[in-house]
Order: structure tokens, then sequence, then C-alpha cells
């Protein structure tokens, strides 16, 4: 008896309290964790009175030990609380708040941060003890999860025009609320546990402020729909909430989800201003170039780290236009896209095809008070339909407007919060008044939301289809790979594009023409390759033929260029071949096959791209591999080692393709055979060789021909003797020699290789390959007479050779023994001295300046080894009635210059970049910094020659430059970003080098015979 009394009294001092102040200040209102002191609000154009109720804790603060946990209850508080005053928000940079409310024209008081935040706003038109069960609509704010809170919102005129109990969260931000190490420690998603626990006690509670615990709306926009969404899927948050508004958000793709009726919908221009102007550089609303714009998409979008899916992307919103202004708003539209609308209609397409009722809206109305903020081109922005959602037309609290809104302005607001306000009563936004906006269907059904609402269909279609269709569909596609069934066995190669290409490559990589040369095969003829059972893995490259690979890794970096080198290996017989056939087409495109350069001693197929090449020429491109140095090359001149093995490899290429090729869209009757430096030299020496009579059908040789009086080994024996003896073998005969040899380790190989410089073992006269010297072969015109083109760079030894052989201080300048010792290498017979001195002689004459030397060697060496050799061959060829077409190219590529001394032209290898269209490369081999747009139209003239060179003979066609046929007069073609015809290139040494010189050296010789007689 005496307790219930007891308790009476508490109730009547506590009611009576509860009148005291309510009489006072505003409504006070009794919870089961105590008493809250609210205040009244009233909207504009409404009697209603909305009673708020300001910073409610639903959980304990989560600071001390409870940072990094999960949310704990709400504790009971003693006496009336103060729910007047904005709660502070969640950790946070206040400053970038306080703009973005300056720039969305709201003017309002913005809270401090703490860790102490866990609190929310209510806005109810009920009145205490009402007993009322209003719709509950509970606003999650957006903001990135990083920035925001629910004091930058105001529910009431929602609340009142709507006659709703409108609920603002605060959830965890930023590191605090979602940092994650992905394990026990720290498990991370605290902020959405946050709103899980705001949502489990409004579900407790809310009956207390007149809402229905049965009938609660979560909405919220940006990262606050991103939340709505990830409600839906969350087991956690199930029969928390009835319906979801998801604004400019996204879901992932799972159908295992809440399944509540839905509204979902975006702005006309998500990424029109506010974002873009957030993380775009300075001066981008005049315009913007690709490079701006490509490390803000993929930091949005990583799969455009791909360079062949930004190209698609890039295509299908911004075309080919160059146009800074296209791009800037074509940049906008792709953000937008990514960000919010596609995945806004994919969260629409799950949700329907789960059977949940769907209502999309596009957003169309800027607020006119924000135009003047923003240049004209920007549309509906991310966030323009808040300030309509919750009706700050007729704010009167603590959030107003920076100016007053137009009347039809005012009515977008009743109608948006009628829309809203439908939807958190029943499930569907229609009702009395309002135009039908009608469920999203089949046919993608949306309302246009502005001044006027008009219903459309299929919202973002052609965007959408690209984005969820086409593409998945290519990149899938390009990850699977061709696959092509050949008579030795099947391929799985990779899909390729280049850029200002839409052609799809098909690269196979390391397909195998010959068994492996190693054991027994080393120091043999190619052997034919042997069949493989299920599908070969054809997507990496194949190892490089033993060599020094440290050299490699050097010069392609003082290239510029950037490639993953291989492992070096005795097994490389090895093929890339890039084709843009598809597997099973039918078709017969020119065949080029890449031999490539490294004196006879370096290089592989994986150090160049057949790719570029191949799509903008539409040809089958082969790049080969082939035994190098001394497994390549090392002769006895006799059948215990006849030599030319690396040439014989080519040739067992060469044959593979005939029989091959086909298989992959080539034709084996229009094959053209290419190469550079020792590659050039191979092409050459394969004119001149019987056995590759029918293999190819016309012959590139660029800076490199079997002219060069130094690449036949004229005693074979005694060079492979001295070898021996250097890497301590016995040399008494060929048989010991070999054998020797043939027990190395590929490491012991390596070692006796280094000791030599490249082109130490080089052609051999074997009886076989090539059955005669080459001087006898082009004199007697015993060769395969195809139509040729060759040619030289205007500066062969200007910085990479002559780095190379010249010497440590080179380039501050020479003495005349430093000039003269390397001609050695076109005249090694210590008897032919004489002959260096007549070359010496009459290129350095008494020059005694070391800068002028310097370069006088360089003029010499080049001419020695290449440029004379080149001519030569041109004559030769052209004497035996076949067409030839002579070149000299004249533009180095800008992006190595800055590697260069100033006094370089365009130095050995240059044209490769062009040749092979580095410009425009993005599979395994880049250039590390950019072409010029002049260097990108040399590439496509430069690949224009070659490829109608090999359709036709003739590298002549529409659009370019004519190129002359090397005929009596000399004719060649000057190839730099102009190309222009000329006659007798380097005429006066040319005159010495094959005409006096050779004189002097006959009647030397005959000297010499004499005096020996």
């Amino acid at each position: 008896m005496r307790g219930s009394v007891v308790l009476s009294l508490c109730i009547l001092i506590q009611l009576s309290l509860q009148n005291t102040v309510k009489a006072e200040d505003g409504p006070v209102l009794q919870t089961k964790f105590g008493v809250l002191k609210g205040e009244y609000v009233k909207a504009r154009g409404k009697d209603t009175v909305v009673h708020s109720y300001l910073g409610i804790p639903f959980a304990k603060p989560p600071v001390g030990p409870l940072r990094f946990s999960p949310p704990q209850p709400a504790e009971k508080w003693a006496g009336v609380r103060d729910a007047t005053k904005q709660p502070l928000m969640c950790l946070q940079d206040k400053q970038l708040v306080v703009d973005l409310v300056a720039n969305m024209s709201m003017n309002l008081e913005v809270p401090d941060s703490s860790e102490d935040c866990l609190y929310l706003n209510i806005y109810t038109p009920s009145k205490p003890g009402a007993n009322d069960k209003l719709p509950v609509m509970v606003w999650i704010h957006g903001g990135g999860f990083y920035l925001c809170s629910a004091s930058i919102f105001d529910g009431h005129a929602l609340a009142a025009y709507q006659d709703v109990v409108v609920v603002l969260i605060q959830y965890r931000l930023g590191l605090l609320g979602f940092f994650s190490t992905g394990d026990e420690h720290a498990s991370g998603n605290y902020g959405l546990l946050d709103q899980v626990a705001a949502l489990q006690w409004v579900q407790e509670n809310i009956h207390s402020f007149g809402g229905d615990p049965g009938l609660v709306t979560i909405f919220g926009e940006s990262a606050g729909g991103i939340s709505v969404s990830l409600h839906v899927l969350s087991p956690l948050s199930a029969n928390l909430f009835h319906h979801a508004i998801a604004e400019s958000a996204e879901l992932l793709e799972s159908h295992e989800f809440n399944k509540v009726p839905l509204i979902t919908g975006i702005t006309d221009d998500e990424w029109g201003y506010m974002m873009t102007n957030f993380f775009s550089p300075p001066g981008w609303t005049d315009g913007m170039d690709i490079e701006q714009i490509m490390p803000i998409l993929t930091m949005f979008n990583p799969t455009l780290q791909d360079e062949s899916v930004a190209e698609l992307v890039l295509k299908e919103y911004l075309g080919t236009s160059p146009d800074r202004i296209k791009i800037r708003d074509g940049f906008r539209e792709m953000l937008g896209d990514f960000m919010f609308n596609i995945p806004a209609r994919k969260l629409a397409n799950y949700h329907r095809d789960a059977g949940a009722p769907v209502y999309v809206y596009e957003f169309q109305h800027t607020p006119s008070i924000l135009k003047k903020k923003r240049p004209s081109f920007a549309g509906s922005d991310h966030t323009d339909e808040i300030a309509f959602v919750f009706g700050f037309c007729f704010g009167n609290g603590h959030v107003k407007l920076e100016g007053e809104l137009s009347e039809e302005e005012n009515e977008l607001c009743k109608t948006v919060m009628a829309h809203w306000g439908n939807f958190a009563r029943t499930g569907s936004p229609n009702g009395p008044g309002l135009t039908k906006w009608p469920e999203y269907g089949a046919e993608a059904e949306f309302l246009g939301i502005g001044l006027q609402q008009k219903p459309g269909k299929d919202l973002k279609g052609k965007h959408f289809t690209f984005l969820t269709q086409t593409l998945p569909r290519i990149i899938k596609e390009r990850q699977e790979g061709p696959v092509v069934h050949t008579k030795l066995g099947s391929l799985k190669g990779a899909f390729l594009t280049v850029k200002g290409k839409d052609t799809i490559v098909n690269s196979y990589l390391g397909v195998p023409f010959a068994k492996p040369p190693v054991g027994p095969l080393r120091l043999s003829r190619p052997q034919p390759a042997e069949k493989w059972d299920g599908v070969r893995d054809a997507t990496k490259q194949p190892p490089m033929c033993l060599q020094e690979r440290q050299f490699s890794v050097v010069e392609l970096e003082f290239l510029a260029m950037d490639v993953e080198i291989p492992e070096v290996s005795e097994d490389c017989l090895y093929l890339n071949i890039y084709t843009p056939v598809k597997p099973g087409e039918e078709a017969k495109l020119p065949v080029m096959v890449w031999i490539h350069g490294g004196g006879l001693s370096l290089g592989a197929a994986s150090l160049y791209d057949g790719s570029v090449l191949s799509a903008y020429q539409d040809v089958v491109v082969v790049l080969i591999q082939y035994r190098l140095g001394l497994l390549g090359f090392f002769s006895t001149g006799d059948e215990h080692a006849p030599g030319n093995y690396g040439f014989l490899d080519q040739l067992a290429a060469l044959q593979w393709i005939q029989e091959n090729i086909h298989t992959f869209g080539g034709d084996p009757g229009s094959v053209t055979i290419f190469g550079e430096s020792a590659g050039g030299i191979s092409v050459s020496t394969l004119i001149l060789s019987p056995l590759a009579s029918g293999l190819f059908h016309r012959a590139i040789a660029e800076s490199g021909t079997a002219l060069w009086d130094g690449l036949l080994m004229a005693n074979p024996l005694l060079r492979a003797q001295n070898a021996a003896k250097l890497c301590k073998c016995d040399s008494s005969s060929s048989s010991k020699i070999v054998d020797c040899i043939m027990r190395w380790s590929e490491e012991e190989v390596l070692e006796c290789s280094n000791q030599f410089v490249m082109m130490h073992f080089s052609l051999a006269v074997d009886s076989y390959f090539l059955p005669k010297p080459v001087e006898e072969i082009v004199k007697k015109k015993e060769f395969n007479k195809v139509p040729l083109i060759t040619g030289i760079t205007n500066d062969e030894f200007g910085f990479l050779l002559a780095a190379y052989f010249a010497g440590k201080g080179w380039i501050d300048g020479m003495d005349k023994e430093q000039a003269i010792k390397d001609l050695t290498l076109t005249y090694p017979d210590p008897r032919d001295r004489w002959i260096v001195d007549l070359v010496a002689n009459e290129y350095l004459g008494d020059t005694s300046d070391p800068i002028q030397i310097r370069d006088i060697y360089r003029e010499m060496m080049g001419d020695v080894m290449f440029n004379i050799p080149a001519l030569q061959l041109a004559k030769y060829h052209s004497a035996s009635g076949a067409p030839v077409y002579l070149y000299e190219f004249q533009h180095p590529p800008s992006m190595i210059q800055k590697n260069r001394p100033s006094f370089v032209g365009v130095d050995h290898a240059d044209e490769l970049f062009f040749i092979q269209g580095t410009c425009f490369a993005k599979a395994h081999l880049k250039a590390t910094a950019p072409f010029t747009k002049e260097e990108e139209e040399l590439c496509r003239t430069v690949m224009a020659y070659w490829g109608n060179f090999a359709r036709t003979g003739s590298p002549n066609g529409p659009g370019l430059t004519h190129w002359p046929e090397y005929k009596d007069e000399t004719e060649y073609l000057g190839i730099g970003l102009k190309q222009k015809a000329g006659k007798n290139l380097k005429g006066k040494h040319y005159t010495f080098m094959t005409k006096t010189l050779p004189d002097l050296i006959r009647q030397g010789r005959e000297k010499r015979e004499h005096s020996e007689l």
C-alpha cells in the first residue's frame, strides 16, 4: 500500500513538472529513457504545429573503449533533457560543411563536431500523449560517408505538410565509421551499424512521438541513398523499415535483400557542378582534356585503369572529338552515370525482378537561387532535389534558404512532398491531384519531376545498355581470349586494342615453331615443332634466347620504353602472332614477319609489339626469335659446327608460317620479311639464301644489310679456336671444341659469350644456307629477286652504338687512335691495317680537333657499317630488275632526345617507334612519355608505307607523299615530320667506298702478292 502511494506521488510530481515546463517553453514528452523538452515549429503555409525534439541519444557515446565497436544501447537520463539544440556533428572537417552549405544557398549555424555524436532529431505533428500512429520517415544524410549531419536538414515542413513523423539520424563517419582491418580487430561498418541502432531505437520508441513502428520509410540521398540500399541488403535491417527511398545512390549486385516498396532516382545532371568542382583541377569550367579527366575517372571507376576498357568508354561518351568543352561535358556525364545513374537503374532492375514495387524518377529542375552560383551548362545537380523533398520553400526552422523560391517552385515543393508522403503512407507515391507516376516495369518507366511532371521510359537507356551489357560482354570476351585450332594443337590467346582504332587484335604469344634446341640439339639445325595436347596458353611472352638480359633492361630504359623483359633460356624458338582476324574467319591478309635486331647477340620478340601495325594496316604480324651469339652463329667452318643456326631458325619460322599462317587469317602467298639492324642483315641474308626461295615475297631491310664487309666470317675455324682458348676449351680440333661447348651449362655459355663484342659470331659460308660468299652471290645476281625497301637513319652511329663501342669519355671528344680502332670490326684481319688507314685518311684527313674527330667518327662508322651497305644493296637489287625503294629516316623521337647529347641526329633504331606504331600501343610495351601530335601522324604515315608495301610491293598509296623507285638517279625518300624525295644519298662517301677504295685495295693486294713472290 505504501509503495503504491509513493509511485502515485512520483507520477503526480512528474506530470506537474511536465505541465509546468510545457507551459513555459515547448512540448515536454515522457519517453522510457526520460523526459524531453522540445520546441514548437510552424511551416509557412500550414497551421499545423510541429513538435521538434533535437539531439536525442539513441546509443551510448562511442568514445574511449567503445571506439571501433558496435554501438551500445543508450542509457536513461535524470530530469528533463533539453531537446532544443542541434547535436554535435560526428567527427569531420567542419569547414567543408560550412562551404557546402554556402554553395547550396542555405543559411544555418553549423555545429561543432565530436566523437560523441550518436543522436537523432524528431519532427512530429503529434502532440504528446495523443497516441497517433503516423507514418515515420527516417532520413539518412549523405556526404560521402565522411561529411554532414542531421543538423544540415530540417524535417518540420515535411512533417507538417504530409502529417508524418520525420526522424533525422547521425552515424559515425570517415575513419571512425568505416575503418576496417578485415578481421576481428576492426571489423568495420560502424557507421552502418549506428544506422541500424537508430532504426532499432525508432522501432522501440517512435510510438511515444505519435509514429507507427509498423510503417517506417527510410530515405536518403547520395551516401544516404547508398546507406538505404545497403539496409535493403542487410539481414540485420529486416523488419526495421517497410518502404525505402534511395536518392542518387547505388546497390550491390544481389538478389538477397529486403523486398520492400522502393523509390529510387537521380537528378538530370548528377555530376553537373558541385561534385565536379570538388574533384576537378582549377579552370575545369573552361574545358578539360583527356589527361585531366583520366585520373579522376580511374579513381571512381578502377576498371578504366585497363586502357582498352578506358578507350571503349571514352569513345562511347566523347567520340573522337578533341574539343575541350565536349570532353568536359562528356566527363560530367560519365561520372554521373558511373556513380549514380546506372547504379540507380540497376537497383530498380534488381528490385523489380524480385517482385517488389519500384518507382523511378529523374529530377529535372534546378533551384532558381542556385543558378546564379553555377555555370550555365549545369543542369539539375547532385542534391538539388533535397530542398523540395524537405519543403525548404516553407521552412521556418533553423535551416533557411538564401533567397525566395518562385511560386512555381513552391508548388513543386508541395508536389514532391506529396509523392514522398504518399509513398510513406501506402507504398505508392500516387495520390489525388498528382501526375500519375508509373510503376517501373518491363519498359523501365519513370517520372520526370520538374515544374511540370512527365512520365517517360528507358531512363539513360543508351549508356545503361552500354555499361551493363555491351562493355561487360566485351571485357568478358577479352578476359577469356580467342582460341584458335592449329594442326599442332589449340592456342588460347588474348584480345588487344590500340589507341585510335576500333579493331580488336588477337594475339598468340610463345607459339613453338621448332623443337627446343637443347641437349643434343644444341649447335644443330632446328627440328620441326611437335604437337601438344589440350589448349596451350598463348598469353605470355616466351623466354628470350640466351643472352645478357641486363643489357636489354638498360637499353629499353634509355629508349624510354616500359616493358617487362622475360628471362632467358636455350628453349626459345617461339614466335608471337598478332592478327585482326577472329578464329575460324576466312581471310587472306598480308603477313609481315619481323626479325629483331641486336647484333645477332641480343633481342627478342617480346621487346616489340605487333598489335598496332596489325590493327592500323589490317595485316597479320609475326615476331620471330632465333638463337643468338655463340649458340646461334658459332662455326668451325666444317661439319662439326657449320654455323648459321640462327639464320636456319629464321628459315624454320618462315616454313612454319607457310604451313600454318592461314589458320590465323594470313596469306602464305603474301609474306613480307622485315627487320632492323641485325634483323635487316638477316632479311638481306635470307634474300641471298636459296633455301629461303618461295618463303617470302617482299623484303624490308632497315639499317642493316649482308653487304657490310664485317659480317662474313672469313676464317670461322680461326675464330672458333681463339674463342675456345679464351673459354678454356681444347682447341686442337673442331670436334674437341664442339664437344666442350656441348657440355657447357647455360651459365657457362653466357660467361664465354660475354667476352666477345656483338657480331663476333656471325655469317659463315656453309655450302647449305649460304653456298657462296655474299659478294659473289650479289654480283652474279643469284638471289631472291623480290621487291625491296631498304634504308638508314641520318645518324646511324649517333649515340646508341657509339656509346657501346667508343668507350668512356667519347662524348667530350676523341683522338684519332680511338676513332680508328672500331674500323677493325669491318676489317678484322691484322694484315688489313693499311685498309683501315685508307678509310681513316679519307674521313679524318689531318683533323686534330677532338670534337671534329668525334663527329667524323660517328659519320665514318655509320657509313661503313650501315649507309654504304644499304646503298650497295639497293644498287645490286635494282640492277637485277627487282623494285627497290630507298629511304633516309630524318626524325628522332622527341621523348628520347633529352637522353642524348644535342649533337645526335636520328640515331640507330629511331624509326622503330614509328614502324611498329608505339605512339598507339597499349599492350605490354609502352612509351614512358607521350608522342607529339605530329609524331602520331608520322606513325600513321610510316605504317601506311610499310603496310602498302606488304600488300602490293609498292609503299605508295592515297594521301602519302610519292616515294620514287630507286633507279639510275639513286632516288630515295626522306621520311620525317614532312616527307621529301631526294637523290644521290651519301654520294661523296659512297663513291669513295664503292669505287676509289676497292681500286686502292686491289692495287695494294696486287703489290703485296707481287712482293711475296
